[in-house]
């Protein structure tokens, strides 16, 4: 790649931020700990999601690079950074490359590691015109429908890196190497997601739809960790394991 077009990268990665306006989203939720209304704010350095029926909201640092479970019936602000989570993957995989492939297909996520995706076609979400994607990894499948006219007003380097961890937060063994891949397919796809049903294994189907999206400046304030909460960093704890 020449200077000319390194340039025009960087350009087009600071458009994708300096262009997006800050964005509300409320959305309707089904399934375990994912019941009734929510919100997701997202700005341009977090993404939070207040969930009044679970007592639990989560946010998003994607200027420092951490993730926050915020749980307000215990008062505690759980957190990941997203180095650890790295670290914590590539142990797993390290641990996970000697054992006999009967032991494998045992463990959770063991028994395939391939991840497929499919365009699903059309549909329209709180009126917008959506692309459906149908990402399965094993036994889990993650249907999804991307307004591909919406951008995250988070910077799109640190969004994409976010997205190829989400899902090592709950994954263990063989899985965290199935759900890094299936981060990376949904770092690929254009816009953001107004609908998604995810089927796991002993967890059920999960939902999540847009009813509403308002673009406009949300106040900083809406991001504050709350105060006398205990801290708990989840990563170095799990950390120790690998």
């Amino acid at each position: 790649m020449n200077f000319t077009h390194r340039l025009g990268a960087v350009v087009l990665l600071s458009a994708f931020s300096i262009t997006a306006a800050d964005l509300t989203l409320t959305m309707k939720g089904t399934g375990k700990a994912n019941e009734g209304t929510q919100t997701q704010l997202w700005s341009a350095k977090f993404m939070r999601t207040n969930n009044p029926g679970a007592q639990s909201d989560t946010l998003v640092d994607y200027e420092k690079g951490v993730n926050y479970t915020i749980n307000h019936a215990k008062k505690t602000v759980e957190f990941f950074s997203w180095d650890d989570l790295e670290a914590m993957a590539e142990g797993v995989a390290r641990q996970m490359k000697d054992l006999p492939p009967q032991v494998l297909a045992m463990m959770p996520g063991g028994g395939g590691g391939e991840v497929t995706v499919e365009d699903a076609g059309k549909e329209k979400v709180a009126g917008r015109a959506c692309r459906r994607w149908v990402i399965t990894a094993g036994k889990m499948v993650i249907d999804s429908s991307y307004d591909p006219s919406l951008r995250p007003p988070v910077p799109l380097v640190s969004y994409t890196r976010f997205l190829k961890l989400k899902n090592l937060v709950t994954a263990v063994g063989p899985a965290a190497s199935q759900m890094k891949k299936v981060g990376e397919e949904m770092a690929k796809i254009q816009g953001m997601a107004l609908k998604t049903r995810t089927v796991m294994p002993y967890i059920g189907e999960i939902t999540t739809e847009a009813t509403e999206v308002k673009e406009g400046a949300i106040p900083t304030s809406a991001f504050d960790l709350p105060a006398g909460y205990k801290s708990i960093d989840k990563g170095k704890e799990l950390a120790k394991n690998y």
